[in-house]
């Protein structure tokens, strides 16, 4: 059967489960999500976090699909949008992660692969936007029905605990070497292709510079070689 990954979206918002869709414990504070229990609209609080994190920061969410069945979802954004973050013992957050918040995969799926797929679809597309790292608080005692997923399973897929707790232990997944990024920057301040180095005969030196070359030490292109030297001005 045919799986696709679709974007969340207010539209697509009510494609997650039921308890899912009415939950906002990772996007309020422990306060605010009391006082939105309370007063009984916490979807509408849901609805308004997904569109204040998509027009900030972009794309917060995936939904999996088998056909035409929803068979799991994820969630993630930068821990600044995400206030229940702030209140683990483990965190915060590294300023250079994004956060994966919850994902979730149907029974009906499970051990498909699903959900390393939707993992591997959160680490693109933070990659793409210069992010090199995910983070995520486990679950050490894998509850059922928890709003995180099991300590184990990011694991599996390669998290690494970063900070213990006996509880809710803070993992990350490295996306880029920091060799790679460095070979990137270096790549980065060569010149392009495009540029063309041309060298001037001495007639043409002094028409360029206005006076006589024999005052001026002459500088040929980079890797010229001349009188058996190589200039490299690089």
């Amino acid at each position: 059967m045919h799986r696709r990954m679709v974007n969340l979206t207010l539209d697509s918002l009510d494609e997650v489960p039921r308890r899912c869709r009415a939950c906002v414990f990772w996007e309020l504070s422990p306060l605010c999500g009391e006082a939105a229990r309370d007063v009984g609209e916490p979807a509408i609080e849901k609805e308004a976090w997904l569109s204040h994190t998509l027009l900030e920061w972009g794309g917060c969410g995936r939904i999996a699909y088998e056909g035409d069945a929803v068979a799991g979802f994820v969630t993630y954004a930068s821990p600044k949008y995400v206030p229940r973050s702030m209140e683990f013992p483990s965190g915060p957050v590294s300023p250079d992660a994004a956060l994966l918040m919850t994902a979730y995969v149907h029974p009906a799926y499970a051990g498909s692969g699903l959900g390393r797929q939707l993992v591997q679809t959160v680490a693109a597309d933070v990659a793409r936007r210069g992010i090199y790292a995910l983070e995520t608080f486990g679950d050490a005692r894998g509850e059922a029905g928890a709003c995180l997923v099991p300590a184990d399973f990011y694991r599996s897929v390669g998290f690494k605990t970063v900070r213990f707790d006996p509880r809710y232990p803070r993992l990350r997944l490295e996306l880029r070497s920091a060799i790679d990024r460095s070979v990137e920057a270096e790549e980065a301040m060569e010149p392009s292709d495009s540029v063309e180095w041309f060298k001037l005969d001495d007639i043409e030196l002094e028409q360029f510079f206005g006076e006589p070359t024999t005052s001026r030490s002459r500088i040929d292109r980079p890797g010229t070689q001349r009188g058996g030297e190589i200039f490299d001005c690089r």
